[in-house]
């Protein structure tokens, strides 16, 4: 099964996830910031009790992620 691209970060104790249409449909009122300097912004979860959610949120978010695209192979 191929995986799909990084969808979330860990940074000084808060979780961020990327912004996609359907986090916007399921959880409207998450904050946005960007995880650390100069990054784009990522959806603030400080609500991480709720596994049922949690679940549904990356699954969902997931889903709308491109598969990272393949790297060449170098030439010896």
């Amino acid at each position: 099964m191929a995986s799909r691209q990084e969808f979330a970060l860990i940074c000084d104790n808060q979780l961020f996830i990327k912004i996609t249409e359907a986090g916007k449909r399921l959880a409207p009122y998450l904050k946005t910031m960007p995880p650390y300097e100069g990054a784009k912004p990522y959806f603030l979860v400080e609500e991480i009790d709720d596994r049922e959610f949690l679940t549904e949120f990356v699954t969902e978010t997931c889903k709308e992620l491109p598969m990272p695209k393949s790297k060449k192979k170098k030439k010896s």
